[in-house]
């Protein structure tokens, strides 16, 4: 009692984040041959590998739960009782975070009866699972076959049907890439910062090598996780066992071993040809693991160093002007004369070399570590914990946004310094560092002969990614030439990119998670207190050494020699301290949750799951972040501070699942439920609160609008010092009294977390012949969807009228008096996602292993959430027709209409000594490139904003042949074009008289093929087996059979018609194949030995 009385204590002494999963259940039913339940009877579930025993006695229904076992096997499960014989079930394997269903029958012993002895294949089959959600599972005998160039963990969860793959990494569920929420042993592994793709680290936070099994979960009805939208990706990692084992690997790619066809021939016939410049990525790793105490003690270790080298810009400038450049070709607009020019005045003028300028590559090595210790304290008590850390650097092309400069001084999309019309020298690329360390700890107990477990676990995780750069401190500079068609567009850019210097993302995360579970009759109670902490540094100084932008080479060059040539922008941001060093804003938030659940087992056939979640996220004031001249300036206008922070208010997630066993032989099962999760806002658009306040730094932003109306800018200087002397007329100096600013970060005081209300409904078949079927719909209705909206405009009356369109759009204008500022809020309405799967799975006994699946999806929503600055929120992909302000449903761009997986496995045991393996992995989806982005929709859109609220390019009017004749081109022959266009296209042609919904358009279908081939060769060395294992995994292999396979579309643009001066200009868009390795297959070599 006083054990009892201690472990509730503990309970409620201690709470954690989104409930975390890291471990799986046994349950079932033991009865005798007619049925009755044999109480009492015992049952002994046995891991293999550690020796680890679980335990349990079945109750008076005939029920048995084995909670909280270790993920994996294989296991041996025994069932006893005395005069009975014993029957032992081997070979089985349990899923992370799921529940395995065996029942027994036992019968009545007769003398000299043996125990009866099944022996299972190891595949644990989907249909033994008590889940009522979606679900994907991979063990890492699958991750092992799975074709993988880039061992990220995203690989493994392209075999969830409901995925797409986007420009930052794998969209699920319903969810963009930053809506999934990913553990791994209950520590948070996701990318917290929210700028870059879905994983921290590159995408590789920790080795495949080390990990046991990955759920991917798209609808857990389990309170015990949230914290997502998307899906929940758990994971767990490998563990030592009581046999030593050690592997010796070596992955290696360079290159030779990535394509060059991107599917286009020139005038001979031949393919085009990449420019690859050296690369090498090298990766060796060692993993070692095996009893300190047999039973007892376990250690498991892995080590990797990456040896990388890549490729600077594969883009080209033109040998001579008469060179062609653009869309299949890979030269850009700028010259060689032009480059070198430009690089000569810059060093003979200023002593600053901006680097190369193409055919050069960069080194960013990186390693990683993984160390985990098991305890089997007791037959009650187990504990494990596990260190992992990662230090990961990568080159980048610099960023092609041009904030704070808004509205843009041009097209950034079409026309900025990553696209065809520039080449930018090496100095405005950047090293991102992407270092991740977590730690995981974690008890198990067990009581009352198993019926009450206790589980009590603490994790740290740290994401920690510092920027630099090449050469020295330099500002920024583009430099515009004008297009033959009077478009501004940039030709070159120097110096660091306007994000880079100063830049850091810092994200310190702690859980603490105390979970009890309780089994009593036909009910299995699981209650847990939780608390979060996070604490997150930002330090980001758009133009922290100063940004210019020029209409010319010819402007710059006599600005650097002194002239008085005004920049056509400017902007400059700097701390607010007397000695300029820079501060870094910061930001806590914390998060206490509870919950409970019931699940209730009604008979050996359905089992019901009930179970609620209480969340309460805290934002902690931060101090002296109040801009006291903003606060005057909206004082009437709405009472908006920069200190404002949101109410702590209560979130409540109800859940409901089921799983029911039709005919009681697990061939025909129904399940399903419905519940609401919680989301997060990414940290980088709430740290931005402090960072924009102009508080703890300030900022200066003169666009070239206000230019115009007479704004002050700096002549051009190269040292920071020199341009704030000149901007302020002499030393700056700290004050409490800046500015207010403008491009600010507010919240709204009632703003609530983002959360999805999910369904599912599922039937999962076993036909003849063994074949697995599931038929799976989901349907997700978004919740409190939050957005950004732009502070400061007023509704200019009578709004826009177009020629041609059926009614006046918004016209908005900066209020005047006001600074404009962003403000993070509720939409006040919500998108939805619907999906419908067909999955079908076969093993052989040969070693063949077949699985298809199709999806069909569709998704709207109000944004799609893809900007990594709160301005880039706000302006990225939120094309509309009234404003960003007054935002529509749209189409998700990341949710692709249709996707078809398939996948082949054959395992082949040629003799003794030699074992071989093929895969092959088929993805094909609705995928391609648009204005930068590579995701599933896109939309047809005006050349500029004319509601002229700052935002997004507003979406276009598709007249009708008639509305069409009556609108004003600038020649008969366009207009023609025009219509001509909207006849032959899909989406515009059945749409005429509407506007254009955003992500209206799909992109073509995408076809790709990853491959694998290892070869076991068995050595027989000191009396034991050890094996050697060659191997290559090659990506979009169709492309390296033929060039024209496998290539990505892309759309030159998408803003096709431009209102100018009382008339339309059609600019009809191309398609072409991407010029990029995207476009191309890529290989892997693979060599590892294992010591057995």
């Amino acid at each position: 009692m006083k054990k009892f009385a201690f472990l509730i204590l503990s309970i409620f002494a201690t709470l954690s984040l989104s409930a975390q999963v890291t471990t799986s259940n046994i349950s079932g039913k033991v009865t005798d041959v007619n049925g009755k339940a044999l109480v009492g009877a015992t049952v002994v579930a046995t891991h293999a590998p550690s020796g680890t025993q679980y335990g349990a006695v079945v109750d008076i229904d005939g029920n048995y739960r084995l909670l909280n076992v270790r993920a994996g096997g294989p296991y041996t499960v025994q069932f006893q009782m005395l005069g009975y014989q014993t029957v032992e079930q081997q070979g089985l394997q349990a899923a992370l975070a799921d529940n395995l269903v065996l029942d027994a029958t036992l019968k009545e012993e007769s003398i000299g009866m043996d125990a009866v002895v099944v022996a299972v294949d190891g595949a644990n089959s989907s249909m033994n699972s008590q889940r009522s959600g979606s679900m994907t599972s991979v063990s890492s005998k699958r991750m092992a076959i799975t074709p993988t160039v880039s061992r990220s963990m995203n690989d493994i969860m392209k075999l969830t049907p409901q995925a797409s793959t986007t420009s930052n990494g794998l969209a699920i569920g319903g969810g963009n890439y930053r809506q999934s929420y990913v553990t791994v042993d209950g520590a948070a592994f996701n990318n917290a910062f929210g700028i870059g793709g879905n994983l921290p680290a590159g995408g590789t936070p920790i080795s495949l090598d080390a990990l046991e099994q990955i759920s991917i979960s798209i609808t857990p009805f389990d309170v015990r996780q949230s914290g997502f939208t998307g899906g929940a990706i758990n994971a767990v990692t490998k563990s030592g066992t009581n046999e030593f084992k050690a592997t010796v690997y070596d992955y290696y790619q360079d290159e030779a071993l990535k394509g060059a066809h991107y599917g286009v021939t020139d005038e001979t016939g031949m393919y085009k040809r990449l420019n690859k410049s050296k690369q090498i990525n090298n990766t060796t790793g060692v993993s070692v693991g095996g009893p300190i105490v047999k039973d007892k003690l376990f250690f498991f270790a892995n080590f990797e160093y990456d040896m990388d080298e890549t490729p600077g810009s594969t883009r080209q400038a033109r040998p001579d002007a008469n060179t062609a450049w653009g869309n299949n070709t890979t030269y850009n607009r700028p010259t060689v004369a032009q480059m070198e020019e430009i690089k000569k005045f810059l060093m003979d003028e200023f002593g600053y070399d901006p680097g190369r300028y193409q055919g050069y590559s960069l080194s960013t090595p990186d390693w990683k570590l993984v160390a985990r210790l098991d305890w089997n304290i007791n037959k009650n008590h187990s504990f494990n914990a596990r260190f992992s850390t990662t230090k990961n650097k990568y080159s980048s092309n610099p960023s092609s946004s041009v904030n704070p400069l808004n509205p843009n001084p041009y097209d950034r999309n079409n026309h900025g310094r990553t696209s065809k019309d520039a080449i930018y020298f090496e100095s405005s690329r950047y090293f991102q560092e992407q270092n991740f360390t977590s730690v995981a700890a974690e008890l198990n107990s067990r009581f009352l002969e198993g019926r009450l477990t206790n589980t009590l676990r603490g994790t740290y995780s740290h994401q920690y990614e510092p920027r630099s750069f090449v050469g020295d401190n330099f500002p920024t500079v583009d430099i515009l030439e004008t297009l033959e068609d009077g478009t501004k567009a940039v030709l070159t850019s120097f110096g660091p990119d306007p994000f880079t210097y100063g830049n850091l993302r810092d994200v310190s995360t702690v859980v603490i998670t105390d979970e009890i579970a309780y089994t009593t009759g036909k009910h299995n109670i699981i209650a847990g207190l939780q608390f979060e902490h996070n604490n997150t540094k930002n330090g980001f100084m758009q133009g922290g050494l100063g940004y210019y932008v020029y209409n010319s080479w010819e402007d710059f060059k006599s600005a650097a020699k002194g002239g008085d040539v005004t920049p056509l922008a400017f902007a400059i941001t700097h701390s607010n301290r007397d000695d300029l060093k820079q501060v870094f804003p910061s930001f806590k938030y914390i998060q206490y949750s509870a919950y409970v659940q019931d699940e209730i087992t009604f008979s050996n056939r359905f089992k019901l799951s009930a179970g609620i979640r209480f969340e309460l996220p805290t934002y902690p004031n931060i101090e002296g972040n109040n801009n006291k001249a903003f606060e005057a300036m909206y004082k009437d206008k709405g009472g908006y501070r920069t200190a404002d922070m949101p109410k702590a208010r209560l979130n409540v997630a109800p859940r409901v699942g089921f799983n029911w066993d039709i005919a009681g032989d697990r061939r025909y099962v129904l399940r399903g439920g419905t519940g609401i999760f919680t989301g997060r806002i990414p940290f980088v658009w709430i740290v931005s609160v402090a960072g924009n306040s102009n508080c703890l730094q300030a900022q200066y932003i003169a666009t070239h609008d206000k230019i115009a109306e007479g704004m002050k800018t700096p002549g051009f200087h190269q040292n920071l010092n020199d341009i704030l002397t000149d901007l302020y007329g002499g030393t700056f100096k700290a004050t409490d009294d800046l500015p207010a600013p403008s491009g600010a970060t507010i919240l709204d005081k009632n703003l609530k977390m983002q959360g999805a209300w999910k369904s599912t409904l599922a039937l999962d078949m076993k036909l003849p012949g063994d074949v697995k079927v599931s038929l799976e719909g989901i349907y997700n209705m978004d919740m409190n969807t939050v957005m950004c909206q732009y502070l400061g405009m007023e509704e200019v009356a009578g709004g826009v009228q177009l020629p041609g369109e059926p009614a006046a759009r918004k016209k908005w204008a900066t209020e005047k008096g006001l600074n404009n500022a962003y403000y993070i809020t509720n939409a006040g309405k919500n998108g939805h996602y619907y999906s419908f799967t067909i999955k079908a799975e076969k093993e052989f006994r040969n070693g063949l292993s077949l699985m298809a699946a199709y999806t069909r999806s569709g998704s709207k929503n109000v944004i799609d959430g893809i900007g990594d600055q709160v301005s880039s929120a706000y302006n990225t992909n939120t094309y509309n027709v009234h404003g960003s302000n007054n935002p529509e449903l749209g189409f998700s761009s990341y949710v692709s209409p249709n996707r078809v997986i398939a996948s082949i496995g054959y395992n082949k045991k040629l003799n003794k000594n030699l074992n071989t393996t093929l895969a092959l992995f088929y993805e094909g989806y609705n995928y391609g490139y648009a204005a930068g982005y590579s995701y599933s929709r896109y939309s047809y859109t005006l050349s500029s904003c004319v509601t002229g609220d700052k935002g997004a390019y507003n979406l276009m009017y598709i007249p009708t042949a008639k509305e069409l004749q009556s609108m004003p081109f600038t020649s008969e022959d366009n207009k023609a074009a025009f219509e001509k266009f909207i006849a032959g296209d899909k989406y515009l042609s059945k749409n005429r008289g509407e506007y254009s919904t955003r992500g209206g358009a799909v992109m073509p279908w995408y076809n790709t093929f990853n491959f694998k081939f290892a070869t076991d060769i068995i050595l027989n060395t000191t009396g034991r087996q050890n094996k050697l294992t060659v191997g290559v995994d090659v990506n979009n292999i169709g492309n390296m059979i033929c060039g024209r396979w496998g290539n990505v579309q892309q759309l030159n643009s998408t803003s096709i018609l431009k209102y100018s001066n009382d008339k339309y200009t059609f600019t009809e868009p191309t398609w072409s194949k991407y010029v990029g390795f995207a476009s191309t297959w890529s290989a892997m070599l693979s060599f590892r030995y294992t010591f057995n």
